[in-house]
């Protein structure tokens, strides 16, 4: 009898989130005015991303303290192999998804949370990166848009040899990373003092995604597929297959650019060590003045 109960309960649970996966794939772009996906590479297109992202979490209550700016970003956002990615209807960001490549200088915002059981990846070798800044409207939730700009992301990180996708999330929001896009645990729950909030660390091993998308959902119609979504269907990306678009041969924001956002969040740089304004210099040697005016931490 409790065979049975059991699996009348894992049938229960594979039928609700099948029927939560149903919909991602329901998404109607006609009614999207020129719908485009890309890479953030303008001030204009990353100012709307900063600008989503600092409206959707200020409503979630991840921002503790406003700024007049109204624009979210971090020094990540100034690295050259950082990605934001960018859903477009027409000239306007309608969702966004920020990829952050790890570095010797600036390692990974989750860090700060989880230093640990990022070195045990390091330790291997493996090549680690971060999702961030995910935000959409709720007026364009409908549209799915996200799940999009995550199979972009997921060609992106096959480009560019990663093999650890990682994300720290509320721990609200755990059952949808794991049950849809197949994120594994990889640390504890905390709190994240920066957002107010609790946080847990989840993984995705690249390097066999893509059998556990098959395994999960290679047997579904497809419309409801993920496996053929992500790993089958021709990219959603304009430019994937552009040279420009690997880490190791992205350029880094114009000096002006560069300026523009270093001017309307300097606290960004009050915190970094020498060798981070070192790492900077390198990038950006025309701004050298501005950032010689900060006052390194040791």
């Amino acid at each position: 009898m409790e065979s049975i109960d059991n699996a009348a309960l894992m049938h229960e649970r594979r039928r609700t989130i099948r029927i939560r996966r149903s919909a991602l794939l329901k998404t109607n772009l006609d009614d999207i005015d020129r719908p485009a996906i890309k890479v953030a590479e303008i001030r204009d297109e990353w100012r709307q991303s900063f600008a989503l992202v600092y409206k959707e979490y200020l409503e979630q209550g991840y921002i503790k303290q406003a700024h007049p700016s109204k624009l979210s970003y971090t020094v990540y956002n100034f690295l050259p192999s950082t990605c934001v990615f960018i859903f477009k209807s027409y000239l306007s960001v309608i969702s966004t998804l920020t990829q952050i490549f790890d570095s010797p200088e600036f390692g990974l915002p989750m860090d700060i949370l989880y230093h640990d059981e990022l070195n045990t990846l390091r330790d291997q070798g493996r090549i680690v990166t971060e999702l961030s800044a995910l935000a959409t409207p709720k007026e364009a939730r409908w549209c799915n848009l996200m799940v999009y700009l995550c199979k972009t992301m997921f060609e992106y990180s096959k480009l560019s040899k990663v093999n650890d996708i990682c994300i720290m999330v509320n721990p609200k929001h755990v059952r949808f990373y794991k049950a849809i896009f197949l994120f594994e645990d990889f640390g504890e729950e905390k709190y994240y003092e920066t957002v107010g909030a609790p946080a847990v660390a989840l993984r995705i091993n690249y390097d066999s995604i893509e059998g556990k998308l098959n395994q999960a959902y290679g047997d579904l119609d497809f419309e409801t597929n993920l496996y053929a979504f992500f790993c089958k269907v021709n990219s959603t990306m304009e430019e994937i297959e552009g040279d420009n678009i690997c880490p190791t041969k992205r350029k880094p924001m114009d000096y002006e650019d560069f300026l523009y956002f270093l001017n309307i969040r300097k606290e960004i740089f009050h915190e970094l060590n020498a060798l981070q304004i070192a790492s900077l210099q390198y990038h950006y040697p025309d701004i050298k003045t501005h950032i010689n005016n900060l006052t390194p931490t040791p």
